[in-house]
């Protein structure tokens, strides 16, 4: 964990960025040393590889917000602040030792990162691999440590172009803290807009011919995967925003192979395929993915895929064809149950929170409720609540529905875990007018299920996407050990309850 008060006991700060630096590390590295330059310390700004930055965009940005870095040449003279006990070494957007990131010895060394951790820890490490970007975990750093980013437009305006161009231009996005970065953030748009206007070289264009013949195409389930050069996540979106315009395309994922692992931009135009969940699946095991329904990325680690004996494009195929045919599809309405395979199950009465959105903000003002399930927008009022349940998940739900089904305890909300403690965030609800925003915590009520509602349910073996009466243009997704349920009185209206939720709040009846 990141102790800034012994950090700021340091007379120089070294922050290094990794080898062939992207805008996120380069943004992460100015931040840090404006902040320490701030304190009264100096600071300095240091790259490995090959060649100092050469990217259009990349220089662009150096030249436009004054970032200052230092290229050590790959064969020249590596330094030394071994015997320097004034002197902090700071790694962003990487780990010390890590193949990626030169290797510089160092008597003191801080690390932080949003990567999967592949190095010992130092006594100075913060890594947080479900962000977006490393530029987030720094914002959200200085901002407890009181730094002003709205009197430093420039470092702002890094930090957004940093998480830009490490999401795939903000497509794969999947956590509230980057969506948060993302609203708050006071930048020069106009810069920004010529960033966007620059990313693509000559070189990057050749990689992105070069990876549509490098590929595998399934025409019976349209699905496709090409492998590129290493190159910036940036073409990789590109690569699968022009693969997906195929007619023969429904899903494809384009990948390459970088220090650490395979970085893969997926993409979606089928609602049986969301690119969030496929981008997950494809990662699961040894690595991370997420996004958005038709936009998604993620990473996967070099030792996990190094297991399976093939190469990468073999590797990434062969778990792409697993996808399919390892899920059931449920369509209510269409859907015909054998209803001798459900059992009868009553909801126990098991204590969850509620919020009357009128206690956060006056009635008609438009919110936004953010959570890690994504954003909800809902205008406060009498009729408007917020639930908060057994996994402290969140999501509205009207009064007129709540008072049939809930009432309403005395006393403090006491949650059954560690109130979002898994969840690595605290839901917030967002005043869409003034872009206020108030945390949930302190507004939640306690209050318990009504009467003894029932459903029929059975667990299910086999990956299922249930397209529900009130969502059939995307899914709920269940895996093996979840319950396919529906309600009593209508066997059209089915929808899927996580194994841990159901054990804790279902008994057979």
């Amino acid at each position: 964990m990141i102790d800034f008060s012994e950090l700021k006991k340091y007379k120089k700060v070294v922050i290094q960025c990794h080898d062939n630096p992207d805008a996120d590390t380069l943004a992460c590295a100015y931040a840090m040393s404006e902040y320490f330059k701030g304190c009264g310390q100096a600071a300095e700004i240091i790259y490995g590889g090959f060649a100092p930055v050469n990217k259009s965009n990349l220089k662009l940005m150096m030249s436009a917000l004054g970032i200052n870095a230092r290229h050590i040449p790959k064969n020249g003279e590596t330094p030394d602040y071994s015997n320097e006990n004034n002197t902090l070494l700071m790694i962003v957007d990487g780990q010390y030792g890590a193949g990626n990131v030169k290797k510089i010895p160092a008597a003191n060394i801080a690390v932080i990162d949003h990567h999967i951790p592949e190095t010992p820890a130092t006594p100075f490490t913060h890594i947080k691999p479900y962000l977006g970007s490393c530029s987030t975990l720094v914002w959200l750093l200085l901002q407890k440590e009181g730094f002003d980013f709205e009197k430093h437009t420039s470092v702002s305006t890094a930090l957004f172009y940093g998480l830009f161009t490490d999401t795939g231009g903000l497509a794969e996005i999947t956590h509230p803290y980057d969506m948060d970065m993302r609203d708050s953030l006071k930048y020069d748009r106009i810069l920004v807009k010529r960033l966007k206007n620059c990313n693509l070289t000559l070189a990057d264009l050749i990689i992105a011919g070069k990876s549509l013949t490098t590929h595998h195409i399934n025409t019976a389930s349209k699905n496709a995967v090409f492998e590129a050069e290493q190159c910036d996540p940036n073409i990789l979106g590109f690569i699968s925003d022009l693969a997906l315009q195929v007619d023969n395309i429904d899903s494809c994922a384009v990948f390459c192979e970088v220090s650490g692992g395979i970085k893969l931009s997926v993409r979606s135009c089928a609602k049986e395929i969301m690119a969030n969940e496929l981008a997950g699946r494809l990662c699961e095991g040894g690595g991370s993915g997420g996004g958005h329904a038709d936009k998604a990325g993620g990473f996967i680690s070099a030792e996990f895929a190094g297991k399976s004996g093939l190469g990468a494009l073999e590797f990434l195929t062969k778990r792409y064809e697993e996808y399919f045919g390892q899920y059931d599809l449920v369509y209510c309405g269409e859907y015909k149950p054998d209803i001798s395979l459900f059992s009868e199950y009553i909801k126990l009465p098991v204590p969850i929170g509620y919020i009357r959105t009128t206690d956060i903000f006056p009635a008609g003002t438009e919110m936004t409720v953010r959570t890690l399930e994504g954003d909800s927008h809902i205008e406060s009022g009498g009729d408007a609540y917020i639930m908060v349940g057994i996994r402290q998940e969140i999501y509205p739900i009207g009064r007129e529905k709540f008072e049939k089904s809930y009432e309403i305890l005395t006393g403090a909300y006491v949650p059954q875990t560690e109130l979002f403690s898994e969840m690595h965030y605290t839901p917030e609800v967002k005043n869409r007018r003034d872009g206020s925003s108030q945390s949930i915590e302190a507004f939640i009520r306690p209050c318990v299920s009504r009467g003894a509602a029932k459903i029929l349910a059975r667990q299910i073996s086999k990956r299922t996407k249930v397209f529900t009466q009130w969502n059939k243009e995307g899914y709920m997704f269940g895996k093996p050990g979840d319950w396919l349920a529906m309600r009593t009185d209508d066997h059209n209206d089915f929808y899927i309850i996580d194994n841990a939720i159901f054990q804790k709040t279902y008994k057979k009846y």
